[in-house]
């Protein structure tokens, strides 16, 4: 049971963004995603996601290809999606933005409630129930978008810089928050973030992103510990 990237060609309009990149994650396995602004992380996961055509090359979930499959048939089928910037429901409450998680779970029930674990752990989500998803901080509001997403059942999760404009507190909530995801739903999660030494540390294996290719892949440790990352981006002379 694999998520598999094949040589994936892609872009916007005639522009290329991506140029054949493989990778792949497996359920209950956190891979992370690092590269520069610009270098193709959130064009990587919106195409995954069915947001973005595929140009060439294949998206394959256990060997069955989804390249040409609409993004709904993609949530249906598990593949969930936290778009950069959280992009919940604003005039909708709490509860609501999550129970629209729910529905996107048709057919992938039973068991426990895999949202219950997190409300336990995170009361703030309950606390703001009720409350109009547009009046919460930023990261209440990625709180509840990561509680949706639960809530759809994933079996493979993406991640999109779900620490952009987080203070350092809230970023560790929400990476506390990521790792309980992959405990308790047992999905595979593609992480991509501009923090990449909280992402490198938190994750199991690594690719970096450079102009659209692939330059580095392996254990996530491996690539923290490279001379070239932690000039690049972890601000660390090699």
């Amino acid at each position: 049971m694999t998520l598999e990237v094949d040589n994936l060609e892609c872009g916007y309009d005639r522009a290329p963004i991506l140029h054949r990149v493989s990778l792949r994650f497996d359920p209950g396995e956190l891979v992370a995603v690092v590269g520069s602004n610009g270098a193709g992380k959130t064009t990587l996961v919106r195409t995954i996601a069915g947001l973005l055509t595929v140009r060439s090359g294949d998206l394959r979930v256990d060997g069955e290809s989804f390249a040409k499959t609409s993004p709904a048939k993609r949530a249906r089928q598990g593949i969930v999606m936290v778009p950069e910037g959280r992009k919940l429901f604003p005039q909708l409450s709490v509860g609501e933005n999550i129970e629209i998680g729910r529905r996107a779970a048709r057919g992938r029930t039973g068991g426990e409630d895999p949202v219950t674990a997190l409300l336990d752990a995170f009361p703030v989500v309950t606390d703001r129930w009720n409350q109009q998803a547009s009046l919460l901080s930023g990261g209440e509001q990625q709180m509840v978008a990561l509680t949706r997403a639960v809530a759809a059942r994933p079996r493979y999760l993406l991640l999109d810089e779900p620490s952009l404009g987080l203070s350092p507190l809230k970023t560790l909530e929400v990476f506390r928050l990521i790792e309980m995801i992959r405990e308790s739903t047992g999905a595979g999660i593609l992480l991509v973030e501009q923090m990449a030494d909280q992402a490198l540390k938190a994750a199991d294996r690594a690719y970096v992103l450079e102009h659209g290719r692939v330059s580095m892949e392996g254990p996530a440790a491996q690539v923290r510990a490279s001379d070239e990352v932690r000039r690049a981006y972890l601000g660390v002379a090699g």
